[in-house]
């Protein structure tokens, strides 16, 4: 390989990222698509098939009775605390302070919901937590998919439709697990940065593989990264 052709692999995979949370955790932790119901655009989002949804995830998600009512009283022990707090926040009045009113309250915000993002990490498996997130990223994971995929296939078109749909499913469930693994640490940034670089560690490896077995060529991208990750 030339110092171009590795130069391109390298701003590809900085691109797209990993699949799978790490090594010794990828078969616990990883998920795809097909592991979790996701509900289509045209069902309805009224509350009661919301919380359908809810117990229907759940039950994937193997939680008992007594899990799932633990689950459900820190969902709205979170979700009062919220709402309290962006009341007084609106109501907020400080005509001689240097700070606009919404300074304390945007850090009381951020504190309140770290703390429940950290309790709903300590109640739930990765692999648990995503049968309840999956489907509220499944928009932008497929919006980022499609960019790279096509271009890809598009620079390949030996490809057979069995490999395209292997390239796919594996961009695919790099950029999902890329978003449920942020949400899920999302309370402590060191450890969401160390998770991420496992993710992207992994799929590199992967990746290369596939492109060495299906002799995938990759042509020149965009080196403007617009994805919205830290790769620092």
């Amino acid at each position: 390989m030339n110092k171009h052709t590795h130069l391109v692999l390298v701003i590809l995979l900085f691109t797209m990222g990993i699949r799978a949370q790490n090594i010794k955790e990828s078969k616990e932790t990883s998920v795809t698509n097909k592991d979790v119901y996701v509900p289509n655009e045209k069902e309805s989002l009224t509350e009661s098939a919301i919380k359908q949804n809810f117990y229907q995830n759940a039950k994937q998600a193997g939680l008992n009775e007594e899990k799932t009512k633990e689950l459900l009283k820190i969902i709205d022990e979170r979700n009062q605390v919220l709402k309290d707090l962006d009341a007084k926040k609106k109501q907020a009045y400080a005509p001689f302070s240097i700070q606009d009113p919404g300074t304390l309250y945007n850090f009381k915000i951020n504190e309140a919901r770290n703390y429940y993002a950290k309790k709903i990490n300590g109640s739930l498996t990765y692999k648990q937590y995503c049968y309840f997130a999956m489907s509220d990223y499944k928009v932008e994971t497929k919006e980022k998919v499609d960019l790279e995929y096509t271009r890809l296939v598009n620079g390949n078109p030996n490809l057979t439709k069995d490999q395209q749909t292997k390239l796919y499913s594996l961009i695919y469930d790099y950029h999902l697990n890329h978003y449920l693994t942020t949400a899920y640490y999302s309370f402590d940034k060191t450890i969401q940065k160390t998770k991420l670089g496992m993710l992207r560690f992994n799929f590199e490896k992967e990746f290369a593989k596939f492109c060495k077995e299906y002799n995938i060529k990759i042509s020149e991208i965009n080196t403007t990264k617009n994805n919205g990750f830290e790769w620092n």
